[in-house]
């Protein structure tokens, strides 16, 4: 019980990537252009990373103080907020990792995320909008109109976070007192868990999308690999991801549930799977509360001090 791996699919619906103007009137979308056509992305901070600090911050009031635990630069400075906590006493500097130059100091987040990429191809749709209610509203007689385009799409993404459990909550830069207790490492894991259904994405303004899994396939298990991070393959003749595809990973690497091993499949009623995952499924909700269980039952064998 070394590594928590998920592979999720979500739906997005308009310009998930805010991808940078272009003339200041172009709002495109990422997109990755292969043989089999052009598909849109999202990075790691756009799908997971930056939404995840907002919920510890709005929802678990994880605080980020100035000089506590970041250190934010003068306004005529240029330099980026920084991470300056330590891991075992600091959820930001454990779950994010941090690069503090000041004192050469630096940590690998325990969390990977991978990129988010469309299941189904881009077809270029543009949304035409203009600026004209912001104008009036300010009383500028019409100065500053601007008619813009931005690139929408709705779409299936499919990303991969994985979790190495035995880095949570230790501090590599710190000679003694260096690792949270097994209480505090649990409280982390679990609260990673538990934001992903409640996670919302908002872009310009508009709802996107949330990070509630339409499918999830993963779980906990002894070798910290991210085993289905390209097993969700689109059938697109028949417009439905492949359960073959996910049943021959689970048999390839011999994956079953045991007293060191958990897997999980979830699922929502209507989503297109083309043909039937070789174990039982449940919610996506139900299936991460059962991952949460799975590490709250066995913290001490993951944790061994």
């Amino acid at each position: 019980m070394k590594g928590l791996t998920l592979t999720m699919v979500v739906k997005f619906t308009g310009t998930p990537s805010m991808g940078e103007g272009l003339g200041g009137n172009i709002n495109p979308m990422k997109v990755l252009p292969t043989a089999l056509g052009d598909f849109p992305y999202l990075s790691p901070s756009a799908v997971f990373r930056q939404p995840l600090m907002e919920y510890f911050v709005k929802e678990k009031r994880w605080k980020l103080e100035n000089g506590v635990n970041i250190k934010i630069p003068e306004k005529n400075k240029k330099d980026p907020i920084q991470i300056i906590g330590y891991a075992n006493s600091d959820p930001h500097a454990d779950i994010f990792g941090y690069l503090f130059t000041d004192e050469s100091r630096k940590r690998k987040s325990p969390l990977g995320v991978s990129y988010a990429v469309g299941l189904m191809d881009f077809k270029n749709c543009l949304d035409y909008r203009s600026n004209l209610g912001l104008v009036e509203l300010s009383g500028s007689k019409g100065e500053g109109q601007m008619i813009f385009q931005r690139e929408i799409d709705m779409n299936y993404f499919v990303y991969t976070i994985t979790i190495d459990l035995q880095r949570i909550g230790r501090e590599e830069n710190k000679e003694g007192d260096n690792e949270a207790d097994i209480e505090e490492k649990l409280i982390r894991v679990k609260a990673i868990l538990e934001a992903i259904p409640y996670i919302a994405i908002h872009r310009n303004g508009a709802l996107v999308g949330t990070l509630r899994p339409h499918l999830l396939i993963g779980g906990v298990f002894e070798r910290k690999f991210p085993y289905f991070i390209d097993a969700i393959v689109w059938d697109k003749n028949k417009n439905a991801v492949k359960a073959k595809a996910i049943n021959d990973i689970i048999e390839e690497y011999g994956l079953k549930s045991d007293e060191n091993n958990l897997i999980v499949f979830g699922i929502h009623e209507g989503f297109p799977l083309d043909g039937h995952v070789n174990i039982p499924a449940m919610l996506p909700k139900k299936a991460i509360d059962s991952i949460s269980s799975f590490i709250e039952k066995n913290k001490e064998k993951i944790w061994q001090t």
